[in-house]
């Protein structure tokens, strides 16, 4: 895992906790802040994952 994965998930996570409580509080305004750290948060770890995979391609790529 990489710095952005990890970030990504971190993010993701972070963004349920807030959409649970603004859905408690009723705050609309927070609950769309919490879902849109929830989708940047998986385009970053996606990217995280995208970058692990070329750089062990590549990797193995070298070895042959």
């Amino acid at each position: 895992m990489n710095r952005k994965t990890i970030t990504g998930h971190f993010q993701v996570a972070l963004g349920k906790v807030q959409e649970r409580f603004a859905s408690m509080t009723g705050n609309a305004e927070l609950q769309r802040q919490a879902l849109q750290r929830q989708s940047e948060g998986k385009i970053m770890h996606a990217v995280g994952e995208a970058q692990e995979l070329i750089q062990r391609s590549l990797r193995s790529g070298v070895r042959q």
